[in-house]
């Protein structure tokens, strides 16, 4: 929105399903989110916040034909590539990786090309690991402009220093299960045993799959 309408940039703007009061919140803007206004709030909860948000109806023609031009960026480096949301995909480099593929640099070249051939204002955060999840949460390490990459170098150093809830799959549920457990933070999640976390804290076989996937496997 911001991009297609150039006097709504450095602003707080929100996309709203409706733009009446308790319409729901779909997207807020870096600026709106820097605020406090938040994904699923309501339109009046915006404006208590901050009374002078802008707030824009959904456009689903423009956002579909961004996505159209992001998927087809991203077919150019390799054939697998997997939609998760309008605004999300997974780049699957696996049957084309070789010793010479340079991942940071292809990283760093869809961005630049994001904004040359889509806009100048659309900002991508890239996250590069051994398996979607892992690539999911280096994507959030540095928002809204991000490159990081984590791999068996810096993954300890990476779990010390986020949430357990920043760990995608893990909410405030899961929280406490893992918390009555003995595990208070990801980097007591990462160095638990796959037994301990089968049989006494899963107590099934998500335990299995989750050993596996704190250490790059990709089992999703």
């Amino acid at each position: 929105e911001q991009q297609a309408y150039p006097h709504l940039r450095g602003k707080p703007v929100v996309i709203a399903a409706y733009k009446t009061d308790s319409g729901c919140i779909l997207s807020p803007s870096i600026e709106a989110k820097k605020l406090g206004i938040k994904t699923g709030m309501r339109v009046f909860e915006a404006r208590r916040i901050y009374s002078n948000v802008i707030v824009r109806d959904t456009d689903p023609g423009m956002v579909r034909d961004v996505n159209s031009k992001l998927m087809q960026i991203f077919q150019d480096y390799s054939p697998c590539v997997i939609p998760k949301s309008i605004d999300e995909a997974i780049i699957d480099f696996s049957p084309i990786f070789s010793k010479t593929t340079d991942l940071i640099t292809i990283g760093k070249e869809i961005k630049n090309r994001i904004r040359k051939e889509i806009g100048e204002w659309i900002s991508c955060n890239v996250g590069i690991a051994t398996n979607r999840f892992l690539a999911k949460l280096a994507s959030s390490l540095h928002k809204p402009d991000g490159l990081d990459l984590i791999d068996y170098k810096n993954l300890r150093h990476v779990y010390s220093l986020i949430r357990l809830t920043d760990l995608n799959g893990i909410n405030t549920r899961f929280e406490l299960r893992l918390n009555m457990n003995g595990i208070n933070n990801p980097l007591d999640f990462f160095l638990a045993k796959e037994n301990f976390l089968r049989k006494n804290v899963f107590q099934s076989i998500t335990g299995y799959y989750w050993y596996l996937r704190l250490r790059g496997w990709e089992i999703d």
